[in-house]
């Protein structure tokens, strides 16, 4: 398992959370590989897992990788990191990963 943690930049008008649903909510039925599955927690079209995410206090994001097989954390991982960086990277400061 892995925690990311993602700093919104200081300067940034809208939070991390509301832009990343709004971005799904664009994406959704295109071709894009992470969808909802439910209210905070997105799965991958190809990989097997999830992503469990939310806001925590000062705006930060924090998400949890988590995958069904063993040692296959790294690929929902930079697809995660990898879709944060296409779509929010103007409102990031600082992405942190923390092992498990």
């Amino acid at each position: 398992m892995k925690i990311i943690q993602v700093i919104p930049r200081a300067d940034a008008d809208a939070k991390l959370k509301s832009l990343l649903k709004k971005t799904e909510i664009n994406l959704r039925g295109k071709a894009t590989t992470l969808y909802r599955e439910k209210e905070g927690r997105w799965k991958h079209t190809k990989y097997p897992g999830w992503i469990k995410w939310d806001e925590a206090p000062g705006g930060i994001l924090v998400a949890e990788i988590q995958s069904k097989k063993e040692g296959a954390d790294w690929q929902l991982l930079q697809s995660f990191v990898g879709y944060l960086d296409r779509h929010l990277g103007e409102y990031i400061d600082t992405i942190s990963i923390h092992y498990r």
